[in-house]
């Protein structure tokens, strides 16, 4: 389906969407009073320079889901929640879910350029750099408060890896829960969930969350016509796609004392037979372990100092099990780490609000055992970093800083930042912002070797990107936030996958330089009614020193999701459009773009104590494929048509 097909979709869905606006049935219902977006754009948000400020503060472009849109929505990863957001994009090759952002999503590239935080610890590991994001992430969808994306470099208060974005998970505390929550889930492909989550504030004043989880999938039964041959079972993969995981979270609040502890264990077969592997022969799985410790304590010296004291572990463990040319292959590696953060904020001084502070992390274990070899390594960085909240004139603020990082010639770097925000009028800012970040090769790019598909490059150099970013922010009224963005972005020595040296056999190198040039803008808007839409439209174009548009990377993502109240609020309806534009394949064929309609109805008062909801995923069932990595054999992957999801929870009086 072409993307000029794709408008009248989209036509058609917004004029649908504007009648029901305009209908007074719903006009009595609930009072704009229960309705959170003003607080919403007064909520702090840490992320974008860790100074707790109003979003419109920021001095970058901030959007936001919140537990009501997961809810309406019905998501349940952090891959779908992702996947809502303004200029971001997802694709899954059977074996992980990647994510793409300003126009960067290149499928196999575990890396990913935008970096994940949970509670602002850093949770991607130290193995490959990757966020984990479906059912092999951290966090259960239900636990989460909201998640927040800021686009744009994140070098100053973040360092190494924070490149063309920053998302921060928030999660839910104890009193959030109030109790006890057990939920059943159960879905398309064989699907099934259990959850029991426990949270409440004791009469110590001891805030408590704690909560286990288990799902399983028997999965699909897949066809690919590169493998369609008598000695392959004609291209069907069958009984390979099957996942299970194990989920454990806990959250202490006490005082000025915070304790996150996570872990998930994730088990995945692979039906696409990557690396080469015998296609359609059992084993072929992979598993990851991955968890973390965070423990903070925040410290208020008086009214104008404050500090933040941090120090966490954490470890990923990849295991996977296969098959090639009749022969069993395993493979097992192992990533440790710790580190350790003291920050302070100081606002003694008249219209400065200063943040300064210094970070050690100590990569200490980066192992990997292969049947032939084992690989070991270690590496630490040092960092300090300082930044200045200004406010120059009345409405003119200004946001400088910098940061340095040292750990070895692939990661010292200097990080600057430069920003203003003109306050135009009381409901409109423009926002203009100059930023650099840098991230150092992981240890997969730059030493694992495997003669069969993988070669090493110890010479691998860090890449780097130069950013310039306009954004203009209109509050029209109480109900409604327009957002504008248009940036422009030179990346240097970009590490990407290249075959040398023979067909499927590849290694990791720096590219010239890539320029990526785009604008976003987003509408978010409430009715008195309860009703609520958010639309997002992002043009991104990326192209290599060549001037050659970058692998699957669309260049256009129309995003929007509505929802309104039913039965006097008892219900919800979510009704979510995503359509993308065409976009490259490894071997740079056009893979056409498709549009996307996702359905949930959710209650929450319904039935006492218990929430029901139903969810549609990809409705009208379209065909529609992803970009394959270069470890696979095919060009294309088709991804799942309609499928269904059911939960129930119930709230334990």
């Amino acid at each position: 389906m072409k993307f000029r097909s794709q408008n009248r979709v989209i036509y058609a869905y917004v004029a649908i969407i504007v009648i029901q606006g305009c209908t007074s049935v719903f006009a009595a219902s609930t009072d704009v009073t229960d309705i959170p977006f003003e607080h919403l754009i007064q909520t702090d948000i840490i992320t974008a320079s860790r100074i707790g400020q109003q979003i419109s503060n920021a001095p970058s472009a901030v959007s936001t889901v919140t537990a009501e849109d997961i809810r309406k929505f019905g998501y349940r990863t952090l891959a779908d929640i992702i996947g809502s957001m303004r200029g971001l994009y997802t694709t899954n090759d059977r074996t992980y879910t990647y994510m793409g952002g300003r126009g960067f999503g290149r499928t196999g590239d575990y890396a990913g350029r935008v970096m994940l935080l949970i509670d602002g610890y850093q949770a991607n590991d130290n193995l490959y750099n990757a966020a984990y994001l479906g059912n092999d992430g951290l966090l259960d969808a239900e636990l989460i408060d909201r998640v927040e994306y800021v686009s744009g470099p994140g070098g100053v208060t973040y360092g190494n890896g924070a490149f063309y974005g920053i998302i921060n998970v928030i999660t839910k505390k104890g009193s959030d829960i109030n109790g006890v929550q057990t939920a059943l889930d159960a879905g398309s492909f064989g699907s099934q969930k259990e959850r029991v989550t426990y949270g409440k504030t004791l009469a110590n004043g001891l805030n408590i969350l704690l909560s286990a989880s288990r799902f399983a999938s028997d999965g699909q039964t897949h066809y690919y016509p590169e493998f369609d041959s008598p000695a392959t079972n004609n291209g069907r993969a069958e009984n390979l796609d099957d996942e299970r995981n194990r989920r454990f979270f806990g959250k202490l609040i006490f005082d000025k004392w915070t304790l996150i502890g996570a872990f998930v264990s994730r088990r995945k077969s692979d039906p696409t037979a990557q690396f080469g592997a015998d296609f359609n022969v059992s084993p072929n799985w992979i598993q990851d372990s991955n968890g973390f410790i965070d423990l903070k304590y925040d410290a208020d010296f008086n009214a104008q100092h404050k500090a933040s004291y941090r120090t966490y572990y954490g470890q990923y463990q990849y295991r996977s099990r296969a098959v090639f040319t009749g022969e069993f292959y395993s493979e097992k590696n192992m990533g440790r780490w710790w580190g350790a953060e003291a920050k302070f904020t100081n606002t003694s001084i008249a219209n400065h609000k200063l943040l300064y502070g210094v970070e050690y992390r100590n990569d200490y274990q980066q192992d990997f055992y292969l049947p032939d070899a084992s690989l070991e390594h270690s590496q630490y960085l040092i960092s300090g970093y300082t930044q200045d909240e200004y406010q120059w004139l009345r409405n003119v603020r200004l946001n400088m800083g910098a940061r340095y990082d040292y750990g070895g010639k692939n990661a010292t770097f200097v990080s600057p930042r430069v920003a203003a925000i003109y306050s135009a009028t009381e409901e409109t800012d423009v926002k203009v912002s100059y930023a650099s970040a840098f991230r150092r090769p992981n240890v997969y790019e730059k030493y694992y070797s495997d003669p069969s598909f993988l070669l090493p490059n110890r010479n691998l150099r860090k890449e780097t990107v130069d950013a310039t970013e306009l954004v203009i922010e209109s509050r029209p009224d109480s109900q409604t936030k327009i957002q504008n963005s248009f940036f422009y972005y030179t990346t240097q020595n970009l590490i990407s996958a290249s075959e040398v040296g023979g067909p499927g056999i590849i290694q990791y190198g720096n590219w010239d330089k890539a320029i990526t040039r785009g604008a976003d803008i987003e509408l978010d808007h409430f009715w008195k009614s309860g009703m609520h839409l958010k639309t997002s439209y992002a043009w991104q174009l990326v192209e290599d020193g060549n001037g050659q548009w970058m692998v699957n990377s669309p260049r256009h993502l129309f995003k929007s999701n509505f929802s309104m109240p039913l039965l006097s609020n008892q219900l919800y309806l979510g009704v979510e459009l995503q359509s993308f534009g065409k976009r490259l394949s490894e071997q740079r064929n056009d893979i056409a773009g498709y549009s996307l309609v996702n359905v949930s109805l959710s209650s929450t008062h319904l039935i006492p104590h218990v929430n029901v909801s139903a969810t549609v995923r990809n409705l009208f069932d379209r065909d529609y494929a992803i970009a394959a990595s270069g470890f696979n054999a095919q060009e294309t992957i088709l991804q799942d048509g309609r499928n269904i999801w059911l939960q129930m929870v119930y709230q334990w009086p």
